[in-house]
């Protein structure tokens, strides 16, 4: 994944998998102080849905350490 280059939830669940991790959403860092926007906090999107990383966003995960 390249920051900044539109891709869909799916790509971001299918990278996780090779790694042996489960995606279960991201935050944007650029809405972090919104609460309107779940502080930036999205859980379970819809996988065709189209998003762009950047610096400092976060994709969460359930992993083994």
């Amino acid at each position: 994944m390249t920051p900044g280059e539109p891709l869909n939830f799916y790509t971001v669940v299918d990278s996780a998998r090779r790694r042996g991790e489960i995606a279960l959403g991201y935050r944007l860092h650029a809405q972090e102080g919104n609460a309107s926007q779940a502080y930036g906090v999205k859980v379970n999107p819809k996988k065709s849905e189209t998003v762009k990383f950047g610096a400092g966003d976060k994709i969460i995960l359930l992993a083994e350490s």
